[in-house]
């Protein structure tokens, strides 16, 4: 494969499939463009990621083991992630391209390819990419690490997991949520949250902050998410994930 140009764009892509010699391939001639190139070899292994990181662009190859790329994007596109994607097949039939497109597909390029037509389509798909998430969407979806809260629906995912929460968990989290890193006392809290639908609950918001970490907490009594302030109250992380 021969590079047209060697920049550094700081475009960010996923790139999965797992014909090793072909992940590699596309990963260093992109990698020499200027992107930041992320490889996995499966669904199973990229599902996760491309839920919580925010790419640029996928390149996802449609026929692999445990997760192929049609079941891939769709669960990604089921998260409200409208990052632009690109199918990658040996097959060139409409149906195949058809269930590409049925699952929130961008493009389809099949198999062999010129790599400059890739690089060409994948420009395109980065230049069109603020408008491949539909506009009643934004605003309603937040993401924290790997923790996506869906306004509109209610639903609370850690990548791949669906976490139930109460109705008065679910609102301290998305306040939370709203402006990571910014404290919040106890007081203010509760004013946000509180009103007469929870007046059998207890108005102290400690011990719904505890049940609300047992279930959103890898580890509970350490945790990533929702941190103390020691005599105040509590904030949400702005980097969960240490980043």
């Amino acid at each position: 494969m021969t590079v047209s140009a060697q920049t550094e764009n700081n475009k960010k892509m996923l790139i999965v499939d797992d014909d090793e010699s072909m992940r590699l391939l596309l990963a260093e001639y992109f990698r020499r463009l200027g992107y930041d190139v992320t490889e996995k070899k499966n669904g199973v292994e990229a599902i996760d990621l491309a839920i919580s990181q925010n790419f640029d662009c996928f390149i996802f190859d449609v026929t692999m083991p445990g997760m192929n790329g049609l079941e891939l994007l769709r669960r990604v596109r089921e998260r409200d992630v409208w990052t632009p994607a690109l199918f990658l097949t040996a097959r060139d039939e409409i149906s195949d391209k058809e269930a590409g497109f049925n699952v929130g597909a961008d493009d389809y390029l099949s198999k062999p390819f010129n790599p400059r037509e890739l690089e060409l389509r994948v420009e395109a798909l980065i230049r069109r990419g603020s408008g491949a998430r539909p506009a009643k969407q934004e605003g309603e979806v937040i993401k924290v690490g790997a923790l996506i809260i869906n306004k509109r629906r209610h639903e609370v995912w850690r990548g791949n997991e669906k976490i139930e929460l109460t109705p008065l968990e679910y609102q301290i989290l998305q306040l939370l949520s709203t402006e990571p890193g910014k404290a919040w006392s106890r007081n203010e809290l509760l004013d946000h949250v509180w009103s007469t639908d929870y007046e059998g609950y207890q108005r102290n918001i400690d011990p719904h902050i505890a049940r609300l970490r047992k279930k959103l907490e890898p580890e509970p009594d350490n945790p990533r998410y929702v941190l103390t302030v020691r005599g105040f109250g509590y904030k949400m992380n702005e980097k969960p994930d240490g980043g």
